[in-house]
């Protein structure tokens, strides 16, 4: 099966003269966004810009480790580097910040392709309990620090740039460049060429009533697994392509390795999977039975209570589970038994949700089968059946 690590291989050497941008070329970008390139590419109010065949170089020099990972960008940044199709990238203006007491996880760099284009790419979440956090924050904010900083980022790159720009990104980088698209200058919003998210969360009904992001949704291209679930989560008012996946597993399938592409694009699945159609239900309906402070309280006290081990990162919580387990619990016991009465009542609500999308989906199977199979031999008249033979007397 191909990945786009195969991609790399057939297409490397195929300039964007000789085959357009294309959406795999897309998804490589929202990947290359992951690279660790702090004092590498220059950021805001630095000078210089630098092509990705340099940029490669520079990231092993450095000795950055980013195999903790599931979707590590090395290998990706290593063959796009050495290729002709995308060595020849520059990169400029990159930004990362991770802010735990402002709840922020944020890294963007934009890319100039050899065609004159650009690309806007966000970094979706990393392995950062704050990066975590933020994520579940958008269920019930208008607008998240993180959104707040893609929306201002886009501002100041297209204030000094000129022509038409794409922006994307994965998983919660998909979710900033809709975000950005959506709520960046109006003077800008026409230069927008298309919008790509890959496997993003979708958002909250105080933002998709919103004229601006009813403006952009023509612009935007959601592509998600066969089983997906980060894409399926709240809100995703796009319409989305689902795309076939060398795993079953849906937690790999969210990682863009396991992506199915051939030489044009993605190869496409004819519909998501029956799992995550069950959970796209199943999560709708208990993310719109909460209020925002039920929200609220339940993001607050699972992640304080994460945070209360000590631990930063996801590596963090496994690298010593029984401490970290430990931990946690201690700190959840130590929370307010109004808070804790919340956090019980909110995951019940999540079971009850589950149990009434089974029962609807049982519900339409009947009824499903009653109309096919039941109710034609319900018309049936007793007359149309063959009579039977009454048994002769003489016998």
């Amino acid at each position: 099966m191909a990945d786009i690590l195969s991609y790399l291989d057939w297409r490397g050497d195929l300039s964007f003269k000789e085959r357009p941008f294309n959406d795999v070329d897309n998804l490589i970008l929202s990947e290359l966004a992951y690279l660790d390139m702090t004092g590498i590419v220059p950021g805001p109010g630095e000078e210089g810009i630098m092509a990705l065949r340099d940029v490669y170089p520079a990231y092993v020099q450095m000795g950055y480790d980013q195999s903790c990972m599931p979707n590590d960008p090395k290998y990706l940044a290593s063959a796009a580097a050495r290729s002709q199709r995308f060595g020849e990238i520059r990169l400029w203006r990159y930004v990362d910040e991770i802010d735990r007491e402002r709840q922020i996880q944020f890294a963007a760099v934009t890319c100039f392709l050899p065609d004159g284009s650009i690309y806007v790419a966000y970094r979706g979440t990393d392995h950062s309990l704050v990066g975590w956090r933020e994520d579940f924050n958008t269920s019930f904010m208008n607008e998240t620090p993180g959104q707040f900083l893609a929306a201002s980022y886009l501002n100041d790159v297209m204030a000094v740039t000129q022509g038409p720009v794409m922006v994307g990104g994965h998983s919660k980088g998909g979710n900033l460049a809709v975000y950005a698209a959506a709520f960046c200058d109006v003077a800008y919003r026409g230069r927008i060429s298309i919008v790509y998210s890959n496997d993003g969360p979708g958002f909250n009904e105080k933002i998709t009533e919103t004229p601006e992001y009813r403006a952009v949704l023509p612009k935007v291209q959601l592509t998600i697994p066969e089983s997906s679930v980060i894409g399926i989560i709240m809100d995703n008012k796009h319409a989305s392509r689902i795309v076939r996946c060398s795993s079953s597993n849906w937690v790999e399938q969210h990682n863009p390795y396991s992506w199915q592409v051939n030489y044009q694009g993605f190869e496409l699945a004819e519909a998501q999977s029956v799992s995550s159609r069950f959970l796209n239900s199943a999560l709708d309906q208990w993310i719109s039975s909460l209020t925002d402070e039920e929200k609220v309280i339940f993001v607050n006290a699972v992640f304080d209570s994460m945070e209360a081990s000590g631990a930063a990162t996801l590596e963090d919580l496994i690298e010593d589970k029984r401490a970290s387990y430990n931990a946690i619990m201690k700190a959840a016991k130590e929370l307010d038994p109004e808070v804790q009465k919340s956090v019980v009542e909110t995951l019940k609500k999540l079971g009850r949700a589950g149990t009434d999308v089974a029962l609807g989906d049982a519900k339409k199977a009947f009824e499903q089968f009653r109309e096919t199979y039941l109710r034609p031999l319900k018309g049936l008249s007793r007359t149309a059946l063959p009579e039977k033979h009454e048994k002769d007397a003489s016998v």
